[in-house]
């Protein structure tokens, strides 16, 4: 995987699928933006099954044998295969998943304006350069934040030149082409900078 600073394609899941030899994928769901506490158990349950369905097919196995697992505090696995990363992402409206054939990956997906709270956000998560982001810099700056930290397995915790640092060698953040360009949202995605 090569550093470009290209967006990453996104397929509008289940329209568009991942060629047959795509080795990372992003799959993004829309769903209903509504605010009952069922959506966003319905977002995951229907965000883990294509999940299923999309490696099922890359890997060309029935779809029974293709199972999920999220330990507490882990990425969530494709049980039997520890060498498959896995990332989900949920805000209102839209899920979307992450897969590395070959490693760890990390996605995240959030609304593309800004908290009313975005500086303290940002002087405390993002580090001091961070103002100079602005608002309209803010999301997609915390996505690519996510992205990466879910990408190390690194919980979020304030910012440190030591913990940027790591992050910065370790994983390669690229922005997502969303295939819902009028809508609200702005995404990242993260890979190892490393072959795996």
């Amino acid at each position: 995987m090569a550093e470009s600073d290209a967006p990453f394609p996104v397929c509008l899941w289940p329209e568009c699928k991942p060629a047959p030899d795509q080795r990372v994928f992003v799959l993004a769901l829309l769903g209903a933006s509504s605010g009952r506490p069922e959506a966003r158990l319905d977002a995951r349950a229907a965000a883990r099954l294509a999940a299923r369905q999309a490696l099922a097919a890359q890997l060309g196995q029935p779809l029974d044998t293709v199972q999920l697992h999220a330990p507490p505090g882990q990425p969530p696995q494709v049980l039997g295969r520890p060498d498959i990363g896995l990332s989900f992402s949920h805000e209102a409206g839209i899920s979307l998943v992450a897969v590395n054939l070959d490693g760890p990956i990390g996605v995240d997906v959030v609304q593309a304006s800004a908290p009313d709270d975005w500086q303290a956000v940002a002087r405390d998560y993002l580090g001091p350069q961070s103002l100079a982001l602005g608002a309209a810099g803010f999301a997609p700056a915390w996505a690519a934040l996510e992205a990466r930290l879910k990408c190390c397995g690194l919980d979020l915790h304030e910012w440190s030149a030591e913990r940027e640092l790591r992050l910065l060698a370790a994983c390669l953040p690229p922005p997502l082409a969303l295939p819902c360009a009028a809508d609200p949202w702005v995404g990242a995605l993260a890979w190892p900078r490393w072959p795996v």
